[in-house]
């Protein structure tokens, strides 16, 4: 469009929610990059118009002004791709925009507010700003941009609908900054319907290596010929993190983020489709508990480890028996009450301390590590387990998608996937696991 903004469009005015900026999002496609180009060419019109520059940015300036523009066109797309007139919100405080943090990107700089400004001016109509509010929560993954004090709400002005209109960007026209930060560190909760916040910290050879890891699984996963009969997913938001927790490194680590993560389990098996063929899914089985037999160098006991009809409990309470051992070697004490939704299946006849016992007579080997905190210390040894996999995986030219200790892959490559699976987890643990076998 040599520059020029399209023929203006009435933006959509119904009221919809707003979600916390992102700030990471960057042009992919021929038509994304274009509506930047064109966007900056304006905006940079504008500057010369009134007298805003007295001279031109240095490289290094003008790059990340490039970069601040582009995010947030390219949020801004992806929002109303997501909901017609959909907004978005982001803090403009001073303490967060100075604030240097790996995780919140290039493009929340000091310089954002003037650019917002210049964005939103009637000539140039690119967003329409919204007096601020602070009823939102934070973001999950950049509590610098949400959460915290008056929250500016941004929406696609009529310029931008009008491109959009024009150029039709999909949602696979855009992309993600590749210097993202993909290795989360959080804090201790403080509160347990909570997460820690996020904590920076100094890199080291580990993190370095941890980095490159996940940078290959998520380039790797980018290329996948992935697709859903669900037109409701969108099968681009394939980004994956890696969070620990508690300041260290030696906890937590699993993976989060993915698309279908966020979908239900049967809906995964039934719609999400990998080289148009339907998945199944690899899951572990009985890791905790092996884990922690690893972990203290002990021989498990043979059957079912859940299994204590030798003590009294029928079948039918394996459900819950294995919701207790969970819940106890997940927590930071010795439980005080059974858990949740465990009287489905457990009777009322059966105390805790009674069902403690009978789980302390199956394991005497680790049940002194029930109630002391080591579930988080057992998450990073499986999310270990996993990366290995899905970088071996990666290896043989198989895409797989992770769910915490579980993966998808094709049907044709259940058995090698299975294969690699219980080897990696032998070759960490020294045990044999066992893995279950789901499809539609």
């Amino acid at each position: 469009m040599d520059g020029k903004i399209a023929p203006k469009a009435k933006p959509v005015t119904s009221v919809v929610p707003a979600r916390p900026i992102d700030p990471h999002r960057r042009a992919k496609s021929a038509a994304a990059e274009t509506i930047v180009e064109s966007v900056l060419h304006v905006v940079s019109r504008y500057e010369i118009k009134h007298g805003l520059r007295k001279r031109k940015r240095r490289l290094a300036d003008q790059a990340t002004y490039e970069i601040m523009v582009e995010a947030i066109v390219c949020d801004l797309l992806h929002r109303h791709l997501e909901i017609p007139g959909g907004k978005v919100h982001l803090s403009q405080s001073n303490q967060i925009l100075r604030k240097k943090s790996r995780y919140k990107g290039q493009a929340m700089g000091k310089t954002l507010p003037d650019i917002l400004k210049i964005m939103a001016a009637p000539e140039v109509g690119v967003i329409e700003i919204i007096p601020g509010s602070k009823s939102f929560k934070g973001n999950d993954y950049n509590p610098f941009l949400a959460g915290a004090g008056r929250q500016t709400i941004l929406t696609a002005g009529p310029n931008l609908l009008g491109l959009q209109d024009h150029f039709k960007v999909e949602f696979s026209g855009i992309g993600r900054a590749p210097d993202e930060e993909v290795i989360l560190l959080r804090d201790t909760k403080q509160r347990d319907d909570r997460s820690g916040a996020l904590v920076e910290y100094d890199d080291t050879k580990e993190t370095h290596l941890i980095r490159r890891e996940m940078q290959d699984i998520n380039a790797w996963i980018e290329t996948a010929p992935l697709s859903c009969t669900d037109p409701e997913i969108n099968t681009t938001d394939r980004r994956l993190r890696r969070i620990f927790n508690n300041k260290g490194f030696g906890q937590g680590g699993r993976l989060y983020g993915g698309f279908w993560q966020g979908m239900k389990h049967d809906a995964r098996l039934e719609t999400l489709l990998i080289n148009g063929d339907s998945t199944v899914e690899l899951d572990y089985g009985q890791a905790g508990l092996l884990l922690l037999y690893g972990l203290v160098g002990a021989t498990p006991p043979s059957g079912d480890l859940y299994d204590l009809t030798e003590y009294g409990f029928a079948a039918r309470c394996r459900p819950g028996i294995k919701k207790v051992i969970q819940a106890s070697i997940n927590a930071s004490k010795p439980l005080i009450r059974m858990p949740k939704l465990v009287r489905k299946s457990i009777p009322a006849s059966k105390s805790l301390s009674s069902t403690l016992a009978a789980i302390g007579q199956r394991h005497p080997a680790i049940v002194h590590l029930f109630g002391t905190g080591v579930g988080l210390k057992l998450m990073r040894k499986e999310s270990d387990i996993l990366m290995a996999v899905l970088l071996k995986l990666k290896s043989r030219g198989i895409f797989a998608l992770p769910i915490h200790d579980a993966i998808l892959v094709e049907p044709r490559y259940e058995q090698e996937a299975t294969e690699v699976m219980k080897a990696v987890f032998k070759e960490r643990i020294g045990l044999i696991p066992e893995v279950s076998v789901e499809s539609s």
